[in-house]
């Protein structure tokens, strides 16, 4: 019945329309009044086309819907986007089908608003694409140092490059090497706070003297840009609480970003500074600017200012990124600001500071190593990376130690029984049994004196410390392992 109908289309909350054959609306639910804000003398027995402002005239919904009754077609997720001076521009998805409307044949169409939807879409498009594009930048920028790298090797195995030379290309790899380090570590560093695995390791510090260290470091970037560095660092101490390592990564990541996006010859600005409560470090510079499009998205992750193909500056675009994370993480805000392209930028960053009586805690002096004689001290490395072990050996053979190697976790349990080392460098991920496994089988060998353990591991967190601590390791290097570190800990062993 009519009744029944009636019913029907009054009780769905989308909104619904039922017109006849010459598309004259017959009848509108109150879900299609609320949703687009009309009355029933707008509506009811007016052509559907000539509705509102005219925005339904769509030829081909036209089509579409002419078709419905004499060939007994439907209409299935037809998307329309309409515009409305209530709504704005909209995105529509129509449902039509006849129907017998009072003994009469009737088309019935139902309306749904899907552009939260299709934002919500066109958001994880875009996503999307800024992934394949930094996925295509991170296989540009591992490969890069490569070359290089290839290169220097092949001047140095060719024999008959000057001392001077042999010398510029172990330079190179070392640089090129590094690169690949900081590159992989600002990864690992994103995905742990991702994740939300990352801690701080928060002391009473003063914020002006990390920053001046870190600006002491990057200083030949400045120069070999032929860049003017402006500093002005507050000579009194602005003490906040945070993890040294974390706030000097911000510093030179902020910078690093000046220096990529300031030619040569420009000029880069850094004060760190009290203001009221807050510690303020500001990096300024008048390079490229930020177009005005990128500016709320600047910090965001694959986000680059820089899409051209000359990439000679390097870099993953998600330094800004990480600076973000680590300042919240430290309580504080980061903010950035340029006029345009051409005209520059500035970021700045606001931490909360402790008052000016809070007493630092004064660091122990770095203590000089003094080389002892390494006699017959017998070292085990332990990797089932064959290379990586070999050179690693190699390396501290020609250091005066003797070595061994093995290349699996029982393999290596066999070698420390019959080489019985003073020293062992375990790789964690082993074959047959892994690296915690083996250090807590060596603490129990009553036959060795209680060698030095280092781990060497892919995986730095602190959970993965502590894994390490609790199996028996004395020490937790992550690879790759920087040989001044390796040095300092074999010279500082007590234990030889």
């Amino acid at each position: 019945s009519r009744d029944f109908s009636e019913a029907i289309v009054e009780t769905v909350h989308q909104p619904l329309l039922v017109m006849d054959g010459n598309l004259m609306v017959q009848r509108a639910n109150r879900a299609f009044y609320r949703v687009f804000q009309a009355r029933p003398e707008q509506t009811e027995n007016q052509p559907f086309f000539e509705m509102g402002q005219g925005q339904w005239a769509i030829p081909e919904l036209r089509n579409l819907l002419e078709e419905i009754l004499p060939s007994h077609t439907c209409i299935e997720g037809k998307e329309i986007r309409v515009s409305t001076s209530k709504l704005g521009v909209r995105t529509l998805r129509l449902n039509a089908q006849s129907l017998r409307w009072n003994q009469e044949a009737r088309i019935l169409m139902a309306i749904e608003d899907v552009s939260e939807h299709e934002g919500a879409l066109e958001e994880l498009r875009l996503m999307d694409r800024r992934k394949d594009e930094f996925m295509a930048m991170l296989a540009h920028e591992l490969r890069n140092p490569l070359t290089p790298i290839r290169n220097a090797l092949e001047i140095w195995r060719m024999g008959t490059a000057a001392e001077a030379e042999i010398r510029k290309a172990q330079d190179t790899m070392d640089r090129q090497l590094t690169q690949e380090a900081r590159l992989i570590e600002e990864l690992l560093d994103l995905s742990r706070i991702n994740r939300g695995a990352i801690a701080l390791r928060k002391e009473v510090v003063d914020f002006a003297r990390i920053t001046q260290e870190t600006l002491n470091d990057i200083q030949t970037g400045v120069e070999s840009h032929q860049q003017t560095l402006n500093l002005n660092i507050s000579q009194i101490p602005v003490i906040i609480e945070g993890d040294k390592a974390r706030l000097s990564q911000i510093v030179f990541n902020l910078l690093t970003n000046a220096i990529k996006y300031t030619p040569k010859g420009g000029t880069i600005s850094v004060a760190l500074v009290r203001e009221g409560a807050q510690a303020m470090l500001s990096v300024a510079d008048n390079g490229d600017g930020i177009a005005p499009d990128l500016m709320d998205s600047i910090f965001d992750l694959f986000v680059q200012a820089d899409k051209s193909l000359a990439r000679s500056e390097g870099g993953l675009g998600i330094g800004l990124t990480l600076v973000r994370r680590l300042v919240e993480l430290h309580g504080g805000q980061v903010h950035a600001f340029s006029e345009g392209l051409g005209k520059g930028s500035c970021f700045t960053v606001r931490i909360p500071a402790l008052p000016d009586s809070t007493k630092l805690v004064a660091s122990e002096p770095d203590q000089a190593l003094v080389p002892t004689a390494h006699g017959n001290r017998r070292i085990l490395v332990v990797d089932d990376n064959v290379d990586a072990a070999e050179s690693l050996a190699l390396l501290l053979q020609l250091e005066g130690f003797t070595t061994e190697v093995a290349f699996d976790g029982p393999g290596a349990l066999q070698v420390a029984g019959a080489f019985i080392p003073d020293i062992i460098f375990l790789d964690i991920g082993l074959p047959g049994l892994d690296g915690y496994k083996v250090a807590a089988h060596i603490r129990s060998m009553k036959e060795l004196r209680q060698p030095l353990l280092i781990a060497l591991s892919g995986y730095g967190q602190a959970s993965d410390k502590e894994k390490s601590e609790a199996a028996g390791f004395d020490h937790h290097l992550v690879k790759p392992a920087d040989i001044d570190l390796i040095r300092t800990l074999i010279h500082a062993d007590s234990k030889g």
